[in-house]
């Protein structure tokens, strides 16, 4: 075969396609296309058809169809050389995309589309109403899609009836190609929280990034389904600094559930242009302290000189886990501003200052130390902590921590006054796995669960805490609702697989509505119990919560193990 004279049988082809005999031309490209012929023979054959006309042109490129061509270098050639013979032929080209070959109508249909032959929408909206078979379908979906013709909006939406998930997926994606506001609309509409198609008309709305689109997207923050939140969130962090004047001004009216995941948003974008608006919402004192713990974790990630007096304040505030928070912003934002006011908090000694010290030897907010280790109220304050409150291992880690900055003498001195231990129990301590994004939520978790006699094991990745469940057992799992990638509902779910709720007691924590119900005749709010079981989940805690409110829920359900 490869001793084929590439002029002698390029001589012929033209020969042949100038007398217009098919039957040969046929004979001598069914020959070149062999895959023992040489690529260069094989591509000169196909662009010699390019100047045939098209009466001849067009019957042999359907019998180059009907052969198996396994060179994608080759079929890219004859793609290629069927869009240039196809411009301007809307007829020929709605003629073969009703021929009996599948191959050939697949290719057309999808010419059809490239070439944005407006004049074939009618015949695929004809199509999509009477064709059956699936790969027809997308590829039409697709055509339709590509030709951007609003009017056609309604039959691509109407795909999403069908069963077939990789169908409905070609839908969504042609109405996103569509990318007006209309397409955009129709989008939101799919999004229902009850499909799978939720997450990929997601995906397509943060494809089109117009003002519309990036609108809708902000609104999906405020949806009663963990998954389209999550799934929300992952788009616009995965935006960037595009959605921030979006997110920014949808905070002006937001009720409390939806200004969080708006406050939590901007602060993993981390874009500066997002801080005025997060310091304006501090400085109005949000009463919701969810609201204000989101925004302090927000402002970790947004470092600025700005926000000195906001995380001052932060860290005298009545809840403990909005004043950790602020403690881990400290962490990051020290500046002369703000070691003046947290100087100045301390020296006052009173319940405002200890809340503020324990604060930030809880959250380990190690770098501000530099500054207050000289100042005689925070030395005192700090022993009273650490000597009385403080976990131990946050114990050893302030105790370290002194010794790292030269300060041996009062280390040894608070190790020497640490209250003898109690005799260790009989019981083994019960190990509770604590999932949270949050590193500062897991820090106040573990002082707590440690406090409570309770012997807890953090993890910052919901992944990692399915690994380890599967290989060891927990006598109980707290987890956050809220978290990227796999939420509270999601990571249940899974554990569900290998325990029972009798099993594996799980405790989920949460700052939305997400599980309450309204009775209409008394308006009395309640945990919707039908949910929890469909999850999988035993309890919910909504924060903020207190200590007791915590021991109690785990009581529940850990009084009689041992």
């Amino acid at each position: 075969m490869n001793s084929i004279d590439p002029k002698e049988f390029m001589d012929e082809l033209f020969f042949c396609l100038k007398q217009e005999d098919i039957v040969k031309a046929k004979a001598l490209l069914q020959f070149a296309s062999d895959s023992n012929v040489d690529i260069t023979i094989q591509q000169q054959a196909l662009l010699a058809l390019g100047s045939a006309p098209e009466s001849v042109a067009f019957p042999l490129l359907e019998y180059l169809l009907k052969i198996d061509i396994s060179n994608p270098e080759l079929n890219e050639t004859l793609y290629e050389l069927i869009l240039d013979k196809s411009y301007g032929n809307t007829d020929l080209v709605l003629k073969y995309i009703h021929q009996d070959h599948k191959k050939s109508r697949l290719i057309y249909l999808q010419a059809a589309g490239d070439l944005m032959l407006a004049e074939a929408a009618p015949e695929l909206a004809r199509i999509l109403q009477q064709e059956t078979d699936k790969e027809i379908l997308i590829a039409t979906v697709k055509a339709l899609g590509a030709l951007r013709l609003a009017q056609y909006l309604p039959t691509i939406a109407s795909v999403m009836a069908d069963p077939d998930m990789e169908i409905k997926q070609s839908a969504i994606y042609a109405m996103a190609e569509m990318g007006e506001k209309s397409a955009v609309d129709q989008l939101f509409k799919v999004i229902t929280g009850h499909d799978e198609s939720d997450l990929l008309a997601i995906e397509a709305l943060a494809g089109i990034q117009d003002q519309h689109a990036l609108n809708v997207l902000s609104t999906l923050l405020e949806s009663p389904h963990t998954h389209i939140r999550d799934a929300a969130i992952d788009q616009l962090i995965e935006i960037g600094k595009k959605a921030v004047p979006t997110l920014t001004t949808a905070t002006r009216n937001a009720e409390a559930d939806y200004m969080i995941h708006l406050v939590t948003t901007l602060g993993y974008i981390g874009d500066q242009s997002a801080l005025p608006t997060l310091l304006d919402i501090i400085n109005v004192k949000p009463k919701d302290p969810n609201i204000r713990q989101a925004l302090y974790e927000a402002l970790e990630r947004l470092p600025s000189t700005k926000s000195a007096i906001s995380l001052a304040n932060g860290l005298q505030d009545g809840i403990e886990a909005v004043r950790m928070s602020a403690a881990r912003a400290v962490d990051k934002n020290l500046s002369k501003v703000l070691v003046a006011g947290l100087k100045n908090i301390i020296r006052q000694e009173d319940e405002g200052a200890r809340g503020a010290v324990a604060a930030l030897i809880d959250a380990e907010a190690d770098n501000i130390f530099n500054f207050l280790i000289v100042e005689e109220s925070f030395v005192t304050l700090a022993k009273d902590h650490v000597l009385k409150k403080a976990d131990p291992s946050t114990r050893a880690h302030f105790l370290e921590l002194l010794r790292s900055k030269d300060q041996e003498e009062l280390a040894r001195s608070m190790e020497e006054a640490v209250p003898v231990a109690e005799p260790v129990q009989k019981k083994r301590p019960l190990e509770i796995f604590v999932v949270d994004d949050s590193k500062m939520m897991l820090k106040l978790y573990q002082n707590k669960l440690i406090k409570l006699g309770y012997r807890p094991r953090v993890f910052a990745s919901p992944e990692k805490a399915l690994t380890a469940v599967s290989i060891l057992k927990p006598d109980l799992v707290i987890t956050d609702l809220n978290m990227p990638k796999i939420n509270g509902v999601q990571l249940t779910r899974e554990i569900r697989r290998k325990y029972t709720r009798k099993q594996l007691p799980i405790i989920m924590i949460t700052t939305q509505s997400d599980f309450i119900q309204m009775d209409e005749n008394s308006h009395h709010e309640s945990v919707n119990e039908t949910y929890l079981n469909q999850s999988g989940i035993n309890t919910v805690l909504h924060k903020p919560f207190t200590d007791d409110e915590l021991a109690a829920a785990m009581d529940r359900f850990l009084k009689n193990t041992t």
